[in-house]
């Protein structure tokens, strides 16, 4: 019996994984994300927002809430797909097309969003962070925050879907 050479057998096991189909995790045609702001009144200024908003907020051309507190918009890391979607749909572009226009923010002492890993760490800073507001998938949000605007593929409402398709 003749055995394979070391970068053959290689070969054929990568191929073999690479044809396996890859689940995404947002099928972005039936993804809802939600806008959300902690439950808790003290620590969320806001109870509904306008998509017109919720750009300047995350561009930081709006940085203070009515009444004086600092807004802390945070978003979920740059790959998250997630983020695409967010970013798609409220700054019309992805992350990695926004990098010069944060690197000339940088010069004028305006940082980015604060970015977290999980949407878990995303419930719980909106939750723990005064002026904070965040997004995360519509199925994962919780008794912790209080959704304020939902984005659909072809639509952005203030008010919840009638069904959200969660698994």
């Amino acid at each position: 019996m003749r055995h394979l050479s070391a970068p053959f057998s290689t070969v054929c096991v990568l191929l073999a994984l690479f044809s396996l189909p890859i689940p995404h995790a947002y099928a972005e045609d039936n993804t809802v994300i939600a806008v959300i702001v902690s439950s808790n009144a003290e620590i969320a200024p806001v109870s509904s927002i306008a998509i017109s908003e919720l750009r300047l907020i995350y561009w930081r051309k709006k940085q203070y809430w009515q009444g004086g507190l600092p807004m802390q918009p945070v978003n979920l890391h740059a790959e998250h797909p997630l983020r695409l979607l967010f970013s798609k749909a409220v700054l019309n572009n992805l992350p990695r097309e926004q990098s010069d226009y944060w690197n000339e923010q940088y010069f004028h002492g305006i940082r980015p969003p604060r970015s977290v890993q999980s949407e878990e760490a995303m419930l719980r800073y909106v939750t723990d962070t005064k002026g904070s507001i965040g997004y995360v998938d519509a199925c994962h949000a919780d008794h912790r925050v209080r959704p304020i605007l939902w984005i659909a593929k072809d639509q952005i409402s203030t008010d919840a879907p009638e069904r959200l398709n969660c698994k």
